[in-house]
């Protein structure tokens, strides 16, 4: 019984791996490159074992799953090519080990981070260090993610299943989410325009903040199916900003969206700003002994989203409430 449930956690694995390979639509040597980053191997001798088999054990859509010698292989079944790799690892218990590892990884990057913002000052440092931190970042993590999501798949608990394919989706979210603000700065980002309603805008920028209950945090006062021009990622993008700004500083935790007279409106209870708007929009700007300080770069992406938009941040002090237009 444990033998046959080991199997199908293994082809179910399996699946998921060839489920991306196919959805890419992978050639040969991307496929090779692909699997190396589970611990998969290319075979030397495919004939001598696909000869000392009598059948494999189990045959899907795109492969087969075969035992030889008491090792997993995956046989990778196409129109052009076949390929026979040697699984290396237990395809279970060691990659929890992995993504637990890499978790930990991931924790001493963010502790030698922390060092490097407390002991860099100049201005110039700091940005290539922080370019060069989230660069590095951003390219170790995208292993682990895709492992960790592939492994969510094989929990029997369907609560945890869920629960952990969320919390990789997030993480695969906001390492996208990293790579954009990174070409933003370093000034490598074109834009791809179209036509979008501000509905459709706001929906996607709300969704980009992954909370979890909207209604409770945003208000909304705008239903509009006008449309603009933008990059649909990129300006929401903004927008996000600008609202995940609003609800951090906020005194309610909740924010107001309005628009009207072709005007976006974000709206929140709060304190005035100490600085001219200006100053906000230099990069890593915050000081890191601030309570609630972020990497200083929301305002600063904003503004440079909207320039390339070739629209303008506009900001105003009335009743105890922070306004942030954008005239649209």
């Amino acid at each position: 019984m444990d033998t046959k449930r080991s199997h199908q956690k293994v082809v179910k694995y399996y699946e998921q791996i060839t489920n991306d390979m196919r959805i890419n639509k992978l050639n040969h040597s991307e496929v090779i490159e692909y699997v190396n980053k589970f611990n998969f191997s290319l075979t030397t001798n495919p004939h001598d074992i696909l000869h000392n088999i009598e059948k494999p054990i189990l045959r899907k859509k795109g492969f087969e799953l075969i035992i030889f010698e008491e090792k997993y292989y995956l046989h990778i079944i196409t129109p052009a090519f076949r390929v026979l790799l040697q699984d290396n690892t237990n395809p279970i218990e060691k990659r929890y080990l992995t993504s637990i590892v890499f978790c930990l990884i991931f924790l001493l990057f963010v502790f030698i981070y922390v060092l490097i913002l407390k002991n860099i000052k100049n201005t110039n440092l700091l940005l290539n260090s922080r370019q060069l931190f989230l660069r590095t970042v951003m390219h170790e993590l995208k292993t682990p993610i895709a492992k960790g999501r592939i492994v969510s798949e094989l929990l029997d608990n369907k609560k945890q299943k869920k629960r952990m394919i969320t919390i990789f989706e997030k993480l695969e979210f906001l390492i996208n989410d990293f790579a954009k603000v990174e070409e933003i700065v370093s000034k490598q980002y074109h834009l791809n325009k179209s036509n979008y309603s501000i509905d459709t805008i706001l929906k996607y920028s709300i969704d980009m903040l992954m909370l979890d209950s909207v209604k409770d945090n945003i208000t909304l006062e705008c239903d509009s199916s006008e449309k603009i021009s933008v990059d649909l990622e990129l300006f929401s993008m903004a927008i996000k900003n600008l609202l995940d700004n609003a609800l951090k500083y906020s005194s309610n935790k909740k924010v107001q969206v309005e628009y009207k007279d072709n005007q976006l409106k974000i709206i929140s209870n709060g304190d005035k700003l100490t600085k001219p708007l200006s100053d906000y929009y230099k990069p890593f700007h915050n000081d890191t002994k601030s309570k609630n300080h972020g990497m200083g770069l929301g305002l600063y992406i904003v503004h440079s989203i909207l320039t390339m938009h070739n629209k303008k941040l506009i900001y105003n002090y009335q009743q105890n409430k922070n306004i942030f237009s954008i005239n649209l």
